[in-house]
C-alpha cells in the first residue's frame, strides 16, 4: 500500500503532493525532510498545500468539544499526525472537519491532546505562567501541536505575492557560481534556535534545525555550493550586546550577515541598530547583510505596534547591498487565522517549528536561484 503525503510548503524539499512507499526511503532524502540536514521547499504564501501546520486544540469556555484552527480553508480531506510524525490520527474516531471551513472538531473521546480555556489563561501566581498566558519552554508546546496536512488550492494567501528586487548581489554571485561561502547570524535567543525541535532544550521529533541553519541548508541544496553557517545568536540578548558582537563577526569573514534583534529591545534601539549596521558594513565591506525584523510577541499581552514600528525602521536602514528579511508582516497575517499558541514555541515570544520555517522562508524569498527579471 501506499501512504499519500503532502511534501510541499514548509518543511520539505519537494513542493506538490506525491505517494510514497511503506518503506523506508533512502537515507539522503531521510536527511533532508527532517533533523539537522532538513531543507525547505515553498514558502506558503506560493505554496498549493499546507504541510505539517501546527495546531494546539483547545477547549474554549462554554463549548463540549474542543476545536482547532486553519490557516486556510482546505480543498480535499485532511491528514492529521502526532509531533513526532509516527502517529497518524482519524477522522471519525479522533476528529471531524467541515468542508468549507478552517475549523477541525475533537471527537468526545479522541486521543488528540488538548487544553481548556481556563488552562491557556491561568490565575496569577500559576505555575508555568508569564503575564496573563500559559508558558513553557522546552518541548511542552510542541508535543501539544498537532501537525495538520492538507490542499488548499481555491484559498490562496490573502497578500499578492510580489518578488522583492535582488539586493544581495554579490553573495548570490558566488551561491550561483557554487562557490563556497560563510553565513554568520547575529541575533538573541530566536537565532539561537528557542524552540525548534532539533534545539537541543528541545530536543523532541523530528528535529528540526533552527531558522539560520534552515537557510543554509537550503541554500546549499538549490545552489549546489557548500554553506558554512556560524551562528552567535544568544538568549536574551538585545542589540548594543550585538553592536559589541561585531568584531567577532568580522573575524569570521563573511559573506553573508544576518543582524535580528527586537524581541528584547526597548529604548534605543533605532540608534543601536544603526551603529551595528555602519559598524558591519565598515568593518566587513564585501559582506552582504540582511536586516531580520522579528515576529511579534504573544496579543494576548502585547501588542504588535512596537514590531511593525521596528519592521519599518529596519528597511529604512537597507542600503546598496543590504535587504530587509520582512517576518514581522507574514507573521501577523497568519494570526489572523491562528492562534499565537498554534505557532509559538513557548506561548509568549519564541517561534517554534512553523515559525523557524517561516524565518527561514522570508530571508530565502531574497536569495532565488534564477534572476529575477524586471516585468
Amino acid at each position: 500500500m501506499k501512504n499519500i503525503m503532502i511534501g510541499a510548503v514548509l518543511g520539505l524539499s519537494c513542493s506538490s503532493m506525491m505517494l510514497k512507499a511503506d518503506e523506508a526511503s533512502d537515507k539522503a532524502e531521510k536527511l533532508e525532510r527532517s533533523g539537522p540536514g532538513m531543507v525547505l521547499g515553498e514558502p506558503l504564501w506560493t505554496s498549493p498545500a499546507s504541510d505539517k501546520e501546527p495546531v494546539l486544540f483547545i477547549l474554549e469556555e462554554g463549548k463540549q468539544l474542543a476545536t482547532g484552527k486553519l490557516l486556510f480553508i482546505p480543498s480535499d480531506k485532511i491528514w492529521i499526525d502526532h509531533p513526532d510524525q509516527k502517529f497518524h490520527y482519524e477522522e471519525g474516531k479522533d476528529y471531524t472537519w467541515k468542508p468549507g471551513t478552517k475549523i477541525i472538531e475533537l471527537t468526545p473521546n479522541s486521543r488528540i491532546p488538548f487544553k481548556t480555556h481556563a488552562q491557556m489563561m491561568p490565575p496569577k501566581g500559576s505555575p508555568n505562567m508569564f503575564a496573563t498566558v500559559l508558558h513553557s519552554e522546552g518541548r511542552f508546546f510542541h508535543d501539544l501541536q498537532m501537525q495538520v496536512s492538507y490542499w488548499r488550492k481555491t484559498d490562496p494567501w490573502p497578500v499578492q505575492y510580489k518578488p522583492q528586487p535582488e539586493r544581495l548581489t554579490r553573495v548570490l554571485a558566488k551561491l550561483r557560481a557554487k562557490q563556497p561561502i560563510k553565513l554568520v547570524a547575529l541575533g538573541d535567543s530566536i537565532t539561537q534556535g528557542f524552540n525548534a525541535s532539533g534545539f537541543e532544550p528541545s530536543l523532541a521529533a523530528p528535529y528540526q534545525p533552527c531558522y539560520p541553519q534552515l537557510v543554509a541548508n537550503t541554500l546549499q541544496k538549490r545552489f549546489g555550493s557548500k554553506v558554512t553557517l556560524v551562528n552567535f545568536g544568544a538568549s536574551g540578548a538585545e542589540a548594543g550586546w550585538g553592536v559589541e558582537m561585531v568584531p567577532k563577526v568580522t573575524a569570521e569573514k563573511p559573506d553573508l550577515v544576518f543582524l535580528a534583534f527586537g524581541m528584547n529591545d526597548g529604548g534605543g534601539y533605532d540608534k543601536k541598530m544603526t551603529k551595528m549596521r555602519d559598524d558591519v558594513i565598515a568593518q566587513n565591506p564585501d559582506a552582504d547583510i540582511v536586516m531580520v525584523s522579528p515576529m511579534t510577541m504573544n496579543p494576548l499581552f502585547a501588542g504588535a505596534e512596537g514590531f511593525v514600528w521596528k519592521a519599518k525602521f529596519l528597511g529604512e536602514l537597507v542600503k546598496e547591498n543590504m535587504a530587509l528579511a520582512d517576518v514581522t508582516a507574514p507573521w501577523i497575517e497568519v494570526l489572523k487565522s491562528k492562534n499565537f499558541s498554534d505557532i509559538s514555541g513557548n506561548n509568549v515570544n519564541h517561534p517554534n517549528d512553523f515559525g523557524h520555517r517561516l524565518y527561514a522562508h522570508v530571508i530565502l524569498d531574497l536569495l532565488p536561484v534564477k534572476p529575477i527579471t524586471a516585468k
